[in-house]
Parts: C-alpha cells; structure tokens; sequence
C-alpha cells in the first residue's frame, strides 16, 4: 500500500509516536485525518506544524475514545470527510491507570481506549475504506506478558496497571488475526509492535529509556507500505509470529464475540 497520494487516517496523532507519525505522513498523503482526544483549539500549533509539513490536507478530529458515543460521532466525521480511506492506522493508546476506572460505557478504561474504541472505530470506517486499503494496529511486545481474561475482560478482579496494559496489546494483536480473513475488498490488516519508544506511556508504566519516536514513526510508516500477507504480526520491523494466545482460533473467536456484545 502506497502512502504517496492516498487518504489516511491516523488515531492518537497528538502527542508521541502518533505525533511523529503525523509530520512524517502530512509530508506523503493527499488528506491525513487525525484524531486525538483534545479539542481542536488544544492542538491547534501541531496542526499547524502538520498543515507546514507537507501536501497533505490535514482534518483533525476530536473523540475521547473513553466515550463510545464519541467514537460513532468521530466515525461519522470521518467518513463524511474522506471520500475513500487507503489507510486507517489505530495507534490511540493509554497506560494503565494506577487503580482500575470504569468509563461511562461500564469497561475497565484501559482496554476500553486501547481495544474496544479500536475494534469499533474500524467497524465503522472499513465500509468507507477503498479496495486494497491497509489498516495497522499498533500493539506491543507486551501482549506476550498475559493472556485475556475472556471472563472478567473488565478486570474485576486482580486489577494491575500492567496486567490491564498488556491485556489491551494482547487484545489488539489477537483481533487483528482474527480480523484478518474476514475484510472484504482486499483490504488488508497488519499488528505491530513499534519497539521501546520513549513516550509518556513508557515512562508511566515502565520508567525511562526508549528510543525516539521517529522510530515508533518509521516503524508505523513500514507496516504501512510492507508487502506482507494479512494478519502479519511485525515486532520492531522484523516478521515474528504473535503470541500461541493471539494466533489461538478459539480464544479470536471468543473474543471477537465478547468484542460485539461489549460495543454494541
């Protein structure tokens, strides 16, 4: 998949990899769409530094992916914004909160922003994708670290910030093998982890190091334009396979129809 020319939208633009992602895309893409959770007078000096880039026509859109609701209405504006999408990145991401949070939908924050708005926001937007399109997932190594709680998902039970982390990456990478056969059109999906990247989501969780976000950026822009079948796990650049949990058919189905019911 091309980026040269091509429509994409990016979640979690404003603020670390996504930010990096965004000045490197704005100097690529027709139309770049970008979301983050600010109103759009917050983030108005990065859109100008993104509309300053390059070609790109870049819309931004504001959704608290915290907010079902505001997931639906985010997705209607994009759709009535692009004509055709190429490129749909989920990169939107947060760590876990030191005590567990509910959102107003009832999820445990965490896998609610990092999974449930995910699986949604794609639902929505792969009926406006063009044929061929590529969606990426941004998940993280992490995912090896748990397996899903497919009967307490939310967490009720045995809450940690890490544990809630981990399991919103194993959510994401075992969805995007699920999803894999089952997008029509030749649209195709790829799950990555973008290496350690020294963002405020690093520091909160992990502590300090990293490296920049350029690279978290490179890696996005590869997955985009990597000529690898649907449902490819990348870790840092390098074709891996995902954990025995995400590649589990079982555990994709179940979860696929946990996912359903919990966005419904």
């Amino acid at each position: 998949m091309e980026i040269e020319g091509r429509t994409v939208v990016l979640t979690g633009a404003t603020s670390g990899i996504g930010a990096a992602a965004a000045c490197r895309l704005a100097q690529e893409a027709d139309l770049l769409v970008v979301q983050g959770p600010e109103p759009e007078t917050d983030v108005a000096p990065l859109l100008r530094e993104l509309r300053a880039a390059g070609r790109a026509r870049v819309e931004y859109v504001s959704a608290d992916f915290a907010s079902f609701a505001e997931v639906r209405k985010a997705a209607r504006q994009v759709l009535g914004t692009a004509e055709g999408i190429d490129v749909l990145i989920n990169n939107a991401g947060v760590p876990g909160s030191m005590g567990r949070q509910l959102t107003a939908d009832g999820n445990e924050r965490t896998i609610q922003v990092n999974y449930l708005a995910l699986a949604l926001w794609s639902d929505l937007l792969v009926p406006g994708m063009n044929d061929g399109g590529r969606i990426v997932n941004v998940g993280s190594t992490t995912h090896r670290m748990t397996s899903l709680a497919l009967d307490d998902i939310n967490l009720r039970r045995g809450y940690d910030p890490v544990r809630a982390y981990a399991q919103s990456k194993l959510a994401i990478v075992t969805y995007s093998a699920w999803l894999a056969g089952r997008l029509p059109r030749g649209i195709s999906v790829v799950a990555i982890s973008p290496g350690v990247i020294s963002t405020g989501l690093l520091h909160a969780m992990f502590g300090g190091g990293g490296a920049p976000v350029a690279h978290g950026a490179q890696r996005i822009r590869e997955a985009v334009l990597a000529d690898v079948p649907s449902g490819t796990y990348i870790d840092d650049g390098d074709v891996v396979a995902a954990s025995d949990d995400a590649l589990d058919t079982t555990t994709q189905d179940r979860l696929a129809e946990l996912t359903r019911h919990l966005t419904a």
